[in-house]
């Protein structure tokens, strides 16, 4: 492998499991989450709005947009509703982590990962070709984090759904490790891996002039077409594209570059 250093900048978790897969590798592997998270508790009107949900002609659709949307809003959801409703995940990472919670049933994109995906697989499920009356096609519930998913609402609104945001968990700006910081500005040959604009965004904004600059002066790894498109206008010394969000995409993206 012609790198150095390799930075991470996922959640800690999912950074540690990347971490692991690339030690048989001789390089240098940097972590330095940009957020960490925190539970919210969803207010008793929306707890009131899922329980009622149950009772409408059409049952709700529950949608999970990540695997931290699952840890911090499955057992939230009263047991009641959780039996009487439709389960769907962004992704099969969540998809993943639903089957292991319980959910046997769990409808996720046939091809991808993002919202769009999702949409289309849920549009071709019923056999849509055009919007339809709002609430046509019942509730759907999104758990997520405060910031973005409004494609994804908007979305299933165009599909017929009365769609509300469920905000379970929130980012917290994550403590910069003055060590990872000094490991980018003197790294020889640095692949920086990006799984997030808002980690992209953050740490652009966050980290020192210095140490930014020596980013942009090496390679750039994103998962995605959308991530592409903002590291584009960061204009990093080179950019990379991985096959998905997986760390198993990310380790083969890697590998293949070496």
């Amino acid at each position: 492998m012609h790198y150095s250093h390799i930075l991470i900048t996922r959640p800690y978790a999912e950074a540690m499991e990347l971490a692991a897969l690339l030690a048989p590798f001789r390089v240098e592997v940097i972590i330095l989450p940009a957020f960490e998270f925190a539970a919210r508790a969803l207010p008793p009107e929306q707890v009131r709005q899922l329980q009622q949900s149950v009772i409408a002609p059409q049952p709700p659709l529950l949608v999970f947009t990540s695997p931290r949307a699952v840890d911090f809003g499955l057992g939230q959801v009263p047991p009641g509703v959780l039996k009487n409703s439709r389960i769907a995940a962004v992704g099969a990472s969540t998809a993943e982590v639903l089957l292991q919670s319980g959910i046997s049933d769990v409808l996720s994109p046939r091809h991808g990962y993002s919202s769009e995906d999702l949409l289309e697989t849920i549009r071709a499920e019923k056999q849509l070709h055009a919007p339809i009356a709002a609430g046509e096609a019942g509730q759907a519930f999104i758990f997520a984090a405060p910031g973005g998913r409004d494609a994804l609402r908007e979305g299933l609104e165009e599909l017929g759904f009365l769609a509300q945001m469920l905000l379970v968990y929130e980012r917290i700006p994550a403590s910069l490790e003055p060590t990872a910081i000094a490991a980018i500005e003197q790294a020889e040959s640095l692949l920086a891996v990006w799984t997030s604009a808002n980690s992209m965004n953050a740490l652009h904004q966050r980290l020192p002039a210095g140490c930014w600059a020596s980013l942009r002066q090496a390679e750039w790894l994103v998962i995605s077409d959308r991530l592409m498109g903002l590291a584009q206008s960061f204009k990093p010394a080179k950019l990379h594209l991985a096959l998905g969000p997986a760390n198993a995409d990310i380790l083969g993206a890697i590998q293949a570059l070496a």
